[in-house]
């Protein structure tokens, strides 16, 4: 049940809120903005409007979203700065969601397999090749011969263990992948542009723990290797 409400409750802070709403500038002449007001600023031509830096336009949203990783099609909405922290706790969530079905119908179908009976195995001796190849053979005609006699609730537990854990795998995928980015400081759309905003770009674990809302100084007590690394790109 706790992972039940936590996995709806994060998805639907995902799916139904606003993924970020770059700044309004009062724009149109020159005095209103002034120079500086605009700086490394870019024309969105879908919005008619200046786009700031790290927002790009989305074309299923229809609107420029402030740092923009992806549009998702998951939660059908695009993952921005006001809901990527929800998206990566929904990813958590559902990783351990997943993988808490995989294991628990792995071990009720455990239980419910019938005996597999096997014709030769017991006559095979020393270790080989070819004996390799005809253990395993028997191994596997053992398990379908049961998996005949499987139950409905056995064949149920079967596809409900290969569906959760072919979920999860993909999911933890995409979880690794999303915290890669965060740790340097990028996300998935300026990832594939190759673009950094400056010369410098930083790269360590205060990123993550920036994005998760916690103290920097917490990153103190860390190991050495875990500080920030600074990359100079020439």
């Amino acid at each position: 049940m706790i992972l039940s409400a936590s996995t709806v409750s994060t998805f639907s802070l995902a799916a139904f809120r606003c993924a970020g709403t770059p700044p309004l500038i009062v724009w149109g002449s020159y005095p209103l903005v002034e120079k500086a007001g605009l700086e490394n600023y870019t024309y969105c031509s879908y919005c008619s409007k200046p786009k700031s830096p790290r927002a790009h336009h989305c074309r299923s949203c229809g609107m420029c979203i402030l740092d923009m990783d992806h549009h998702c099609p998951i939660i059908g909405n695009c993952v921005g700065a006001a809901n990527h922290r929800h998206f990566i706790a929904f990813l958590f969530s559902a990783v351990i969601s997943t993988l808490y079905v995989s294991v628990m119908s792995a071990y009720v179908g455990f239980h419910l397999w019938p005996p597999m009976a096997y014709r030769s195995l017991g006559h095979l001796s020393g270790f080989d090749r070819d004996l390799a190849f005809r253990t395993m053979k028997e191994v596997i005609l053992a398990l379908l011969n049961s998996a005949v006699l499987l139950s409905a609730r056995g064949l149920v537990l079967v596809y409900l263990f290969v569906a959760s854990l072919s979920v999860d795998i993909g999911l933890s995928i995409l979880l690794w992948q999303q915290l890669h980015f965060i740790y340097e400081g990028k996300t998935y759309l300026s990832h594939l542009s190759s673009q950094v905003d400056d010369g410098v770009g930083e790269k360590g674990c205060q990123n993550l723990f920036r994005f998760f809302g916690c103290s920097y100084s917490a990153s103190r007590y860390l190991p050495g290797f875990w500080n920030t690394k600074k990359i100079h790109k020439k």
